[in-house]
């Protein structure tokens, strides 16, 4: 049992999980097929109809084994509603709908049994699913197999040991990255990706408060953070009206305004519910760097039309000028309601942000960056200049003096071409 226990909190079980995030910057790595709205058996039905297209036993086709079983169990017990069996009508109705066999239901049955083992194994930590080792090697030994045959009081005990806070900390960031996976959160870097990439291979000793901060994920946040306290002394933008109240958040819209590109209420949530749901991936671009993969539901469809707005580059609101203009970790916001659309604030996004701070530069670029009114605020809106299909990089054309103050060429392929 001790075996057990240590073996998932091991430098083993680090890298594991470092390697299912690198394997998941691949830009050949689909996982979108496991991104699903739906509910109850019909979810289930889903998931494995996605399970079944694995062919290849790699580290990452393990994990999402684990994970559809596990959310297929999750699914389908969530229907039982006080029965003991979940209702075989539904079932059996569900089986014709996708077009499934008489003989695929005791397969389908098989992983829904495997997913409720791995809920009794992982109990209050589904990220355990990324720590068990996948197949037996040293110095432990072990592999998910040894796991799932723990039984009683086996699975007490074992519930037990794990249930300490070093252990519930790394689980945070492999729930981060499951719920990434399962589309329900944005797609984020992992702090050591960028700050200690070798952290993948890493077999020396860390304190325990550095290897649990890198593994966290970038902290997120949905929508532009303001905060006029922390500027006292924030002064008024050059060319605000001088009708209009300071000081104020410099991106709130004026009430006697329209307050939204999308609709013409005064009120409204456009700016979650009218922003394309789909979230774009991180992958990695070769000598570009990381970067934004369009997603759609499946292979071949268009993922964002264009004019569609599929989201917005967010992060702290700051006076203008807080940072010199050309930081590659700010945008300044400009005004397009104010005669001269001046500079009101910068939007810093080293700090709490979302995956849009990752798009790259290209001169014919699939997207553009746009100031939008939403739900009664300006935001840094990116709006697709084309269709763009699934599996494309999602790039903005940032401008060659962007470029030049960064100390960077541009490297795609219009500027190859011209060479």
């Amino acid at each position: 049992m001790l075996q057990r226990v240590a073996a998932i909190q091991s430098g083993p079980a680090i890298r594991q999980f470092c390697s299912l995030v690198a394997a998941r910057r691949d830009r050949t790595t689909d996982m979108g097929l496991f991104q699903t709205q739906s509910q109850g058996v019909e979810r289930a039905m889903e998931l494995w109809r996605s399970l079944r297209l694995i062919t290849d036993k790699s580290a990452l086709n393990n994990f999402t084994s684990r994970l559809v079983q596990y959310q297929m169990a999750l699914a389908v017990d969530n229907t039982k509603q006080g029965r003991i069996r979940a209702d075989p009508v539904e079932i059996n109705r569900m089986m014709d709908k996708f077009g499934f066999s008489a003989s695929d239901r005791t397969k389908f049955q098989h992983q829904v049994t495997q997913g409720r083992f791995w809920r009794l194994v992982c109990g209050r930590f589904p990220g355990l699913l990324c720590l068990i080792p996948f197949k037996s090697a040293k110095p432990y030994c072990l592999s998910g197999r040894d796991y799932l045959s723990m039984r009683g009081g086996e699975l007490e005990r074992f519930a037990q040991l794990v249930n300490t806070p070093f252990v519930e900390r790394i689980c945070q960031a492999c729930e981060a990255l499951i719920d990434m996976v399962l589309g329900v959160k944005d797609d984020m870097m992992f702090k050591w990706e960028k700050e200690h990439p070798a952290l993948l291979s890493w077999e020396k000793s860390l304190s325990d408060d550095i290897l649990l901060s890198l593994l966290q994920p970038h902290e997120f946040c949905e929508e532009n953070q303001y905060d006029g306290d922390e500027f006292p002394d924030w002064a008024k933008p050059i060319g605000w009206p001088n009708e209009w109240p300071w000081k104020a958040n410099p991106l709130a819209t004026v009430p006697a305004d329209r307050q939204c590109d999308f609709c013409p209420e005064n009120r409204c949530q456009c700016l979650y519910t009218r922003l394309v749901k789909r979230r774009p991936r991180i992958k990695s671009w070769g000598s570009l760097g990381f970067g934004l993969q369009a997603v759609a539901s499946r292979e071949g469809e268009v993922a964002y039309r264009k004019g569609e707005v599929m989201g917005q580059i967010c992060g702290k609101i700051v006076p203008s000028g807080t940072y010199p203009h050309n930081s590659s970790w700010v945008m300044d916001m400009h005004r397009p309601d104010i005669d001269g659309e001046p500079v009101v604030c910068q939007i810093y996004v080293a700090g709490p942000s979302n995956s849009f701070i990752h798009l790259n530069h290209h001169c014919r670029a699939s997207a553009r960056v746009r100031p939008l009114r939403v739900s009664g605020h300006w935001i840094c809106g990116i709006e697709a200049a084309r269709d763009i299909r699934h599996g494309e990089q999602i790039t903005v054309n940032f401008g060659k003096r962007f470029l030049r103050n960064q100390g960077l060429r541009c490297e795609c392929e219009a500027c190859r071409e011209s060479l």
